[in-house]
């Protein structure tokens, strides 16, 4: 049997009947740092390799011997532990998994914080951080297990580039150590701050956004130029032909004043969006938005469509000639768009640019006013072979008339939904 041990934060987490199993077994797994705080004796050590070459000693030993075997976690083995790695190896019924104190645990029993609702996430050497921005969107509280490029100073830093307000950082030092030491601070005050290597950050919700984020968005409530938001009947249809998942990436190009990114962000609880909007003005409106609902899971580019794109087709040419043996050639880059939304400057060259960076079995919805618009799209979607839906919306509302009510149209609207194909075949 393979046990797959959590230490906790301290002796104290390690009961009597977890160190007789340590104490026992046939062979002790783990870090190098952990055997040796452990005091494991050479002959039944196993040090951690890469995980597949250490899964395959571990089943080798497994099989070889009578004997229990243990693998040795910092904290609780299942919350971004090896846990999880050995899981890619191993099916569940293989390992015995023994909890423990997590630092998640013990940073939220020394702050007084109720975590059953608490967002968990490990930023050790991950480069997207959108569920970083879904956690602070949709939860109250998030904590973040930090490394030495996303320290806690580094992750306040980056919260305030993206303008997050109505949140503070508590950080845990050194936890169960003589330094042990808790902060409270603003992000300001953490982006200012050396913290320990050793630390665990938790970020909290101070302040309830003025604009509840919902579907459906009360354009009254929303900074916005006359005529340059996209009305609601049509984003609620454009959101309905996008079909977003959890973990989309979208663009919204042409973003106006963000209500699309706005409603797309509230869809989302792992992904990313990009409102792109070139006019500097319209840029500060989709900010200030972004701020009213909370909606941190938005990125805005101030930029236009072409140089947007052009940006983002040199970079995933420059990543596509750095790929090495190890990643597949087809792989797409994390921030490619799953999902594109054109809400205006659809010419010919920019459907273009977008269908080539559109990951493959992506989806891209049209918004066209002027027939030559619609016209320019449904000829490009088709001159690529993919398939094409069209559809034209009308909305009426009513509108008081003496001691009655009128019905007022608004604006016919082209939306062209299109689909790249999952490969070229």
């Amino acid at each position: 049997m393979i046990h797959v041990v959590g230490l906790g934060l301290c002796p104290e987490h390690r009961s009597p009947e977890l160190l007789r199993l340590v104490r026992s077994a046939s062979t002790v797994a783990g870090g190098r740092k952990t055997l040796d705080e452990m005091g494991i004796e050479k002959g039944r050590r196993l040090a951690l390799t890469s995980m597949a070459r250490f899964s395959a000693d571990l089943r080798s030993r497994a099989a070889e011997s009578a004997g229990d075997i243990c693998v040795l976690a910092d904290g609780d083995p299942l919350l971004f532990g090896i846990g999880a790695s050995l899981l890619r190896f191993f099916d569940p019924d293989e390992l015995t998994f023994h909890p423990n104190v997590s630092a998640l645990q013990a940073a939220c029993a020394r702050l007084g914080l109720p975590w059953h609702d608490c967002t968990a996430l490990s930023l050790h050497g991950r480069e997207d951080l959108g569920p970083l921005f879904a956690a602070l969107t949709h939860g109250r509280l998030a904590a973040l297990y930090t490394d030495a490029r996303m320290s806690p100073d580094a992750v306040a830093r980056l919260l305030l580039d993206r303008g997050v307000t109505g949140w503070r950082m508590h950080v845990a030092e050194a936890l169960c150590s003589p330094g042990e030491r808790l902060t409270t601070a603003t992000l300001a005050e953490a982006a200012q701050r050396s913290w320990h290597p050793l630390n665990i950050v938790v970020l909290e919700r101070t302040e309830t956004p003025p604009v509840t984020l919902a579907l459906g968005l009360d354009e009254g409530a929303l900074a916005r130029e006359d005529g340059l938001m996209t009305k609601q009947p049509v984003r609620a249809l454009a959101l309905s032909l996008l079909r977003l998942a959890p973990d989309s990436v979208l663009w919204d190009l042409g973003a106006g004043s963000g209500a699309v990114s706005l409603e797309a962000a509230r869809l989302l609880t792992r992904g990313r969006v990009v409102a792109v909007e070139r006019r500097a003005g319209r840029a500060a409106q989709v900010r200030d938005n972004v701020a009213r609902t909370g909606a941190w899971l938005v990125e805005v580019a101030e930029s236009s469509l072409e140089d947007f794109l052009n940006d983002r087709m040199r970079e995933a040419s420059e990543a596509a000639q750095a790929r090495t043996g190890d990643t597949p050639e087809s792989a797409p880059r994390p921030d490619a768009p799953t999902h594109v939304f054109l809400g205006g400057g659809a010419s010919a060259p920019v459907l273009l640019s977008c269908a080539g960076l559109l990951r493959p079995g992506g989806r891209m919805v049209v918004a066209a006013v002027l027939l030559s618009t619609l016209e320019t799209a449904r000829s490009v979607i088709e001159e690529l072979g993919w398939p094409l839906a069209v559809h034209q919306l009308m909305h009426h509302a009513g509108a008081p008339l003496g001691n009655d009510l009128r019905l007022v149209p608004s604006n016919p609207v082209f939306l062209l939904a299109t689909q790249k194909p999952s490969s070229d075949t």
